[in-house]
């Protein structure tokens, strides 16, 4: 229970006419304690905002557009604007923080959010939770701290939110970090689900371009920007590992694969094999068949 702990202040006035200061419309942090067997539905709204939920000793859980999830020990989510989540209390009391703020753009000073657009999800309905660190328990015991006193001065909320970042950039992985923060690559991650989505159906990079509605020059900047490679380079190994899962099956003829993958004859099959795999399609699919039942005899 946040108290009241303005009579420790020196000059308590000076904090509260100041133009910095946060007063309860203004004030990014909110503080909810849930009793066993309830729920806290939380709206994000207009604002990015991250969601810590403390309950060391019990169980819950929380739902987001899709599923529910369960967990145990801290943790803490990143909401985007207009996303919602529900968390429930099945164990002990909980207490949930929520922390709002506007877009937010650097990881640190030297290093952008932008830079993990590689490692963010193609899917659009991802939302996961990252266990909570000491370094951002730290973080959040600071905040609500100054939230205690009442020294809501939105300077330092501010230098808060850049110590999130800065912190979830050292202890976390890449991979963690643009999963969690997907909702700020929605851009990028519309652009990478679109590639992924059609480029099976694409013959040519201009093919794609033409799908996307944008001019191929622009198109192949942004492709690059995003998977870091050529788009057509990228488009024959990804046709490479879906054309793998045929060969795979002895039961999948060749005929069939060069129909399905759009391959002009088998001697045109044969070269895609030989510059992707360095095999002809026949010993591609001898070595695949190998391994799988190595595999099979593993799992005995």
């Amino acid at each position: 229970m946040i108290t009241n702990n303005r009579k420790d202040i020196v000059d308590i006035d000076r904090h509260l006419n100041c133009h910095h200061y946060g007063c309860a419309l203004r004030c990014p942090l909110r503080s909810y304690h849930l009793k066993k067997g309830e729920e806290l539905t939380i709206d994000s709204e207009k604002h990015f905002m991250f969601v810590f939920v403390e309950a060391r000793s019990s169980s819950y859980s929380y739902r987001d557009e899709t599923e529910r999830h369960a967990c145990r020990g801290d943790f803490f989510l990143f909401l985007g604007t207009q996303r919602t989540v529900t968390i429930y209390g099945e164990g002990k009391d909980t207490t949930v923080h929520t922390f709002f703020f506007s877009k937010p753009t650097q990881l640190c000073d030297n290093y952008a959010i932008s830079q993990l657009k590689d490692k963010a999800p193609t899917s659009s309905h991802v939302f996961i939770s990252l266990p909570t660190h000491e370094s951002i328990k730290m973080v959040l015991d600071s905040i609500l701290y100054m939230h205690d006193h009442q020294l809501n001065c939105i300077n330092i909320y501010e230098s808060k939110l850049k110590e999130l970042f800065f912190y979830l950039g050292a202890f976390y992985e890449r991979e963690q970090v643009a999963w969690l923060l997907a909702p700020l690559l929605r851009q990028e991650i519309d652009f990478k689900e679109f590639v992924v989505q059609n480029f099976l159906r694409a013959k040519t990079v201009q093919d794609l371009a033409d799908q996307r509605g944008m001019p191929v020059r622009v198109f192949k900047k942004k492709f690059q920007e995003s998977f870091n490679m050529p788009p057509y380079t990228w488009m024959l190994q990804e046709k490479a590992k879906y054309i793998d899962l045929q060969l795979a099956d002895a039961a999948v003829p060749f005929s069939e694969i060069i129909k399905e993958f759009g391959f002009s004859s088998p001697s045109h099959f044969t070269v895609f094999c030989r510059r992707q795999y360095d095999m002809t399609p026949t010993q591609r699919r001898h070595k695949l068949l190998r391994e799988k039942a190595r595999a099979e005899m593993k799992e005995k």
